[in-house]
This record gives structure tokens, C-alpha cells and sequence, in this order.
């Protein structure tokens, strides 16, 4: 019952979208030669634009490898998603990236598994198959396009309307207009656009916020759900210890400051990973683990010499991470 009440919810997010564009197109129609028409009429078409349900999309900074280019990774990412009961995806690495994600993008939902550099620079082969069993595991949080797109439309609003302050710049030269021409200042184009914000974020936030926690309530217990599955799903694949130390690492980033430390000293790529496969055996043989089959380890030094002009340009800017 809750999840179809959150389908009714969200199916009413986008019917109110559509009726922002709907509304400017008739005003337009309906008087087409007056100025006036034309302004408020192109505002409406705007907000719904702005409201249009998101249907994700590969990030800019994160660059597609075709897989001519990088047949290992992809055929670990296959096999990993394989086992994970999820969609062969598209491959994608993000040079400033501390984590991997899985994600459905377009009106195709097209799998994307992106991966950071860092992290994958600085994992042993056992925990890169952690890695990627947890970002795969991550499709258990699709929620398609109708309450996904929702609650990303719902998303969009409340960073639009309330996430943003205003010019403090602008705001002190109002103050300083106003305190030295007292009753004569001007009404700024400032003081009428946050007047005018103001008036929008009422009639349209605060519904957006409460559709929001609606529908939040309404998802809850399929996101506990999808929540215990990830972890299910991905300890099945990569093994409940793997799973718990990988989190670990990527909570703590403890990687992070020695593969810095390399850079800044000069260290190329090939001396960055040894350091990292060194820091990696050391942790093994405190837990006792086994490590990854010798099998994993080989197909992970292939993926390396792929990755290799990619791991060059993602060192540069390590020091960018903190």
C-alpha cells in the first residue's frame, strides 16, 4: 500500500511540474502581444523546467573507458555484476573519486559504474572486488523514473529555494545605499528579485517539502530494505570480512595521506601502488586473512597496466583531496 501511494505522490509531483510548463504555454498563446505575458508566461515555462524529473546522466568530471581499453576491468566489472544480479554496466573513472558508485542513467537506464582513482589505486585486489560488489549492490536503491525522478525533482527544489543565501556583497551595498540616501534609496533589482524569490519559494517550496517528507515516510521501509540487501548482496560476492575492512578504509581514508605524501616526493605510479600493496599485506597478516586467489591477484595487475595514463593524471591531483 505505501508504495503506491508513493506512486500516486510522485505521479502529482510531475503532473504539478507539467502544469507550470502547461500554464506559461497557455498564457503565451493566450495574449501573445503583450510584453507582460510574455515575462511571466516564460517564468512558469522556466520554474517547471527547473522541476523536470531528473533522470541522472554520467557526471562531466568522470570520463567513460571504452572497453577496447580496458578489457580486464571490464570483464571484473561483468563478472562482479554478474554475481550481484545486476545489468552489465559501462565502466567509468573519476580521477578525485574516494568511493564507486552503480547507477541507472537516461531514459535507457543505462548501468554506470564509476570508480574513483584514488581508491582504486590504493586497494588490494581483494577489496577491489568489495568495491565493486558494494557499488553494484547500491542498484538495490534504484527507485525508477517515476518516484526516483520525484524525489530527485523534490531534491532540486529545496536546493534551488532554500539552499542558496544571498549576495552578502549585494546586501552590504543595499545597506550602504539606504543608510546614506535614507527614504530617497532606490528599490534595487536586489531587494525586487529577493522579494519575488521569497513569494515563489512559498507557493512552491514549502509544498515541495512536505510532497518530500511524504514521500520519504512513504519509501522508508523499502530503503531499510534495499539498506540490509546491499550489504546481503555484497558480502555474498566479496565476503562479509572484505566487505567490513573496506568500509573501514574508505570511512577513514587512511590511505589517503601516505599516497600524498608519495606524490609529493616524486614517487611515480608503479611506486604508489607497491606502497599500497606493502600497507595492504601488512593488514593481512595482522587480521589473518588469506588474501584475494591468485587468480584475482593476476587479473588486478592487468587492470593496472590499463589504468596506468589514467592513475598518472588522477596523482596530480591528489593533492586537491583532503
Amino acid at each position: 500500500m505505501s508504495r503506491v501511494l508513493a506512486v500516486l505522490v510522485s505521479v502529482v509531483v510531475h503532473l504539478f511540474t507539467l502544469g507550470f510548463v502547461a500554464l506559461g504555454v497557455l498564457l503565451i498563446a493566450a495574449t501573445p502581444g503583450f510584453f507582460l505575458t510574455w515575462l511571466i508566461g516564460g517564468f512558469l515555462i522556466a520554474v517547471g523546467v527547473m522541476l523536470r524529473p531528473r533522470l541522472g546522466r554520467v557526471p562531466q568530471e568522470t570520463e567513460v573507458l571504452s572497453e577496447a581499453s580496458a578489457p580486464a576491468l571490464y570483464a571484473l566489472a561483468a563478472r562482479v555484476a554478474a554475481e550481484s544480479g545486476v545489468p552489465r554496466p559501462v565502466v567509468a573513472v573519476h580521477d578525485l573519486g574516494l568511493g564507486a558508485t552503480y547507477a541507472r542513467v537516461g531514459l535507457r537506464r543505462r548501468a554506470v559504474l564509476t570508480i574513483g582513482l584514488p581508491v582504486w589505486l590504493a586497494l588490494s585486489p581483494a577489496l577491489r572486488v568489495a568495491l565493486l560488489a558494494t557499488a553494484c549492490a547500491q542498484d538495490r536503491f534504484d527507485e525508477g523514473v517515476i518516484v526516483g525522478g520525484a524525489k530527485a525533482t523534490l531534491a532540486e527544489v529545496k536546493v534551488a529555494l532554500f539552499g542558496l543565501g544571498g549576495s552578502q556583497t549585494r546586501q552590504r551595498a543595499n545597506l550602504e545605499m539606504a543608510m546614506s540616501l535614507g527614504a530617497w534609496a532606490p528599490e534595487t533589482s536586489y531587494e525586487t528579485a529577493s522579494w519575488f524569490g521569497r513569494m515563489v519559494g512559498w507557493v512552491v517550496g514549502w509544498p515541495a517539502l512536505v510532497a518530500e517528507v511524504v514521500l520519504i515516510k512513504l519509501t522508508a521501509a523499502d530503503t531499510a530494505r534495499a539498506e540490509a540487501e546491499v550489504v546481503r548482496a555484497a558480502s555474498a560476492v566479496a565476503g562479509t570480512d572484505a566487505i567490513t575492512e573496506l568500509a573501514e578504509v574508505i570511512t577513514s581514508r587512511r590511505y589517503l595521506a601516505p599516497m600524498q605524501a608519495g606524490v609529493l616526493r616524486g614517487e611515480d605510479v608503479a611506486s604508489l601502488r607497491r606502497a599500497a600493496l606493502d600497507r595492504a599485506a601488512v593488514r593481512e597478516i595482522f587480521s589473518g586473512e588469506s588474501g584475494a586467489p591468485v587468480v584475482v591477484i593476476t587479473e588486478s595487475e592487468q587492470i593496472d597496466l590499463e589504468l596506468r595514463t589514467h592513475y598518472e593524471r588522477a596523482a596530480r591531483g591528489l593533492g586537491l583531496l583532503s
